[in-house]
């Protein structure tokens, strides 16, 4: 039976001056068996149809690196936000490392080179949950950190259905907050909570989609004073968790 698993937060871009964002993400697959095996991979974007990438070969117990947009740079270079549907006849580990923010002037480089490290999710879900949202504005009487924070969180939408999504977000102080999104089908989508949520409000999140779908997040540090102080990087990824829960009681979630 094949095994299939699948990306939403990959982000290869290069910078410019209206756009300062960047990106660029490796994949690193581990093969545990003794035999090869063939990964055939279906990238997805959000502005154009998915493309399939040339299959991948890796030997028994092998581990092979790709690192995009620098592989397959056709597919990849300054694409932004993609995902991916992997598919194998055997079963691998494949982690996924980004490496994205916000360039910076370059005689400040202060924060460089955080990434989030995550592995491949097996399934979709109609239902993701995370319990550490944040957006963080740096406050000099009630603050030791020297930095500000944003988060990110990557839909995919493998189907040949759009996906209605809605953001739920349970902030500490008791307040509820939705945010409602269509993912058109076989596309990626990209939220940004910068100057969206609540700020120094930390809050859970429950993602509810018509479409089974992948969510993942990373959470991004900034200068005390602006973006554009020091640029933006990763400051660590954000765990989503699908339905079913444990304890089954998603239709007694509000």
């Amino acid at each position: 039976m094949p095994c299939v698993s699948y990306i939403s937060n990959g982000f290869c871009k290069k910078p410019t001056e209206t756009d300062t964002r960047k990106g660029m993400t490796e994949l690193r697959f581990f093969n545990p068996m003794k035999w090869d095996t063939q990964v055939k991979m279906t990238v997805y974007y959000t502005d154009k149809p998915p493309a399939q990438l040339p299959d991948l070969h890796i030997k028994g117990e092998g581990n092979p690196l790709l690192v995009f947009p620098h592989h397959h740079t056709e597919f990849f270079d300054d694409c932004g936000p993609w995902g991916m549907k992997l598919v194998s006849d055997t079963t691998l580990i494949i982690d996924h490392i980004l490496i994205a923010g916000r360039q910076g002037p370059p005689d400040n480089v202060k924060y460089q080179g955080g990434v989030n490290d995550s592995l491949a999710k097996p399934r979709l879900s109609r239902l993701w949950y995370f319990g550490d949202g944040l957006a963080l504005v740096w406050d000099p009487n009630n603050a030791p950190w020297p930095f500000n924070e944003f988060e990110w969180y990557h839909i995919l939408n493998p189907n040949k259905q759009n996906a209605n999504v809605t953001m739920k977000c349970y902030y500490g102080d008791g307040t509820r907050e939705a945010y409602s999104y269509s993912v058109g089908a076989e596309r990626v989508f990209l939220i940004d909570n910068y100057q969206m949520v609540k700020t120094n409000n930390p809050y859970g999140i429950r993602f509810m989609s018509d479409q089974p779908i992948i969510v993942e997040s990373e959470r991004f540090i900034y200068g005390l004073h602006s973006m554009g102080e020091w640029g933006a990087c990763i400051h660590c990824p954000r765990p989503g968790v699908p339905a079913p829960l444990e304890w089954n009681e998603e239709d007694a979630v509000d």
